[in-house]
């Protein structure tokens, strides 16, 4: 699939809709590299994103 086909894909299925991927446009890409890449946003989504309002419940002094 294209960088398009795999923003697309993103954005629909992460509900993610104004997403652009920082990935080379000119590549193909398979599905096991879709599934991975996907992964890695979902495990950075967990694991710096998710737990931010927890962060600054207590504001930011």
């Amino acid at each position: 699939m294209t960088r398009e086909e795999l923003e697309r894909r993103i954005r629909t299925e992460l509900n993610l809709p104004h997403f652009k991927a920082q990935i080379d446009e000119n590549r193909d890409y398979s599905e096991d590299d879709y599934q991975e890449f996907k992964s890695s946003l979902v495990n950075y989504y967990k694991a710096y994103v998710q737990d931010i309002d927890t962060d600054f419940q207590g504001g930011l002094d």
